[in-house]
């Protein structure tokens, strides 16, 4: 694909001075109602190229530039989405410690056992 754009570059640009070279024949035109003389065909053709860059130029940043807000706004919507989920963890966490705390409360002459057993998660780690 690289090798395929160099060469399409490359004939390009062979166009390009073939024209500069070949059109020697001086021209008139008027731009935004100023006249230009004295320009050959291919300064004119070379003027031409340097203002389709520069529209290529201004095309590549307004895309770059959508884009980039693009991206800003779908990293911004996950970011709320991971706080709204780690809100809910935090609620759910204060309700557990609350329900734990007031099973505690319920049992305050017994003692606290522990479980001794060991289990397995999926058989990789002991809980």
């Amino acid at each position: 694909m690289a090798l395929l754009g160099l060469l399409l570059m490359l004939g390009c640009a062979a166009v390009a001075v073939d024209a500069v070279v070949q059109n020697t024949e001086v021209m008139h035109a008027v731009l935004f109602n100023q006249p230009i003389t004295g320009m050959s065909l291919g300064a004119l053709f070379v003027a031409g190229c340097v203002v389709g860059l520069l529209f290529a130029l201004g095309m590549a940043m307004f895309f770059g530039g959508l884009g980039r807000a693009a991206r800003i706004r779908r990293e911004r919507r996950a970011l709320r989405k991971d706080n709204e989920d780690a809100d809910a963890l935090r609620e759910r966490n204060a309700a557990l410690e609350q329900r734990l705390a007031t099973q505690d409360n319920a049992y305050p002459n017994e003692p606290a056992t522990t479980d001794t057993t060991e289990t397995t998660d999926a058989g990789r780690h002991r809980v």
